[in-house]
C-alpha cells in the first residue's frame, strides 16, 4: 500500500522524538495535519528515510541528523549545530542544483517541497528524493523548513512541469 506525505511526516516526527528534538517533532506533526487537510495524497516510492533536516531559513542554519550530515558530506557535530544551505547544496550533483534551487524557491512561498536529485558523496552517486514543508511568517517570509531525504528506488520520475 502506498504511503502519503502525512504518513512520512508522522514517521519523521517519531524519529525526531527518539532524538528528543521537540521542535522538529512538533513541526512535523503540525505539517502532517496540514498536509492531510489540504493536499491530495502525495506518494513516494521509497520507504527508507536516510536523513532528516530542520532548516532555520531566517538564520540559514540547517540542523541535520547524523545520517543526513554524513550523506551531505558534513561533520555530524557541525550538522547538529547547523550548517548553511550552501554547504548542504554542495553535495547535490552539479546538474541538479538549479532544479533543486528552483523547487526550494517555490516552497519559500509556504508549501510542500519535493525534489528528486542526485547526491555525490564519497565518490558515490545516489538518487534521492527530498521532501519538506516551508512555513512562512505573517509577512510571507520563509521561516522554518523541516524535511527528510528518502532513498529513491526505480527510475527517475519525469519532472516536465518543473
Amino acid at each position: 500500500m502506498a504511503r502519503t506525505l502525512s504518513d512520512y511526516l508522522i514517521e519523521i516526527a517519531e524519529h525526531a522524538a527518539r532524538f528528543d528534538d521537540k521542535v522538529l517533532e512538533h513541526l512535523c506533526r503540525m505539517t502532517a495535519l496540514h498536509a492531510y487537510r489540504t493536499n491530495p495524497p502525495l506518494q513516494l516510492r521509497s520507504q527508507t528515510i536516510i536523513g532528516i533536516w530542520d532548516w532555520d531559513v531566517v538564520n540559514d542554519r540547517n540542523h541535520l541528523d547524523p545520517n543526513c550530515s554524513r550523506l551531505l558530506g558534513q561533520d555530524p557535530d557541525a550538522g547538529a549545530k547547523g550548517v548553511s544551505n550552501t554547504a548542504c547544496l554542495s553535495a547535490v550533483h552539479p546538474d541538479d542544483v538549479a532544479a533543486v534551487s528552483q523547487k526550494l524557491a517555490r516552497a519559500f512561498q509556504g508549501g510542500v517541497y519535493e525534489a528528486e536529485f542526485r547526491i555525490v558523496s564519497g565518490g558515490t552517486v545516489r538518487r534521492v528524493i527530498g521532501r519538506g514543508y516551508c512555513t512562512v511568517d505573517p509577512s510571507g517570509r520563509p521561516e522554518r523548513f523541516p524535511g527528510a531525504i528518502f532513498e529513491l528506488d526505480g527510475p527517475r520520475l519525469d519532472s516536465t512541469d518543473d
